[in-house]
């Protein structure tokens, strides 16, 4: 008990980087979110029907370059354009980007958390898409 009263803070921290490290993984199993590569979603980007792509960036990130088809609907905002979400994917899958994969995440936790069901997080984002060579819009 004498360990734990002198280390309890340092314990807690442990506690809080362990829980930190594990959100990603444990929202993407709750909710049922897919994960979709940057190869994967290159391809299906080129097939028909090819799904509704969402970037939650920023505007000045989308603005400094995106996938072709993306679309922007940044975090802040997308819990109040849902249904606008919802009205442009119809029976599409709807994949979610960001710069790494963390706000795209919490993007597609939203959308689940709205009655989406194909939705699809792509992690490592734009720095992995751009990182592959593959084609990226600016402005």
């Amino acid at each position: 008990m004498a360990w734990l009263q002198e280390n309890g803070a340092l314990v807690l921290m442990g506690m809080v980087f362990l829980f930190l490290m594990l959100r990603g993984p444990l929202l993407a199993h709750y909710y049922r979110i897919g994960s979709m590569s940057v190869h994967e979603l290159s391809q299906r980007l080129a097939a028909s029907p090819s799904p509704l792509l969402i970037d939650v960036r920023t505007p000045a990130e989308y603005a400094g370059g995106h996938v072709r088809e993306a679309r922007s609907y940044p975090l802040g905002s997308l819990g109040s354009k849902v249904e606008e979400v919802k009205k442009a994917a119809r029976d599409k899958e709807v994949v979610v980007i960001c710069r790494t994969g963390n706000r795209s995440l919490m993007g597609s936790v939203t959308l689940k958390r709205h009655g989406m069901q194909k939705v699809y997080n792509v992690p490592g984002g734009m720095m992995h898409w751009e990182g592959q060579g593959y084609p990226v819009k600016r402005g």
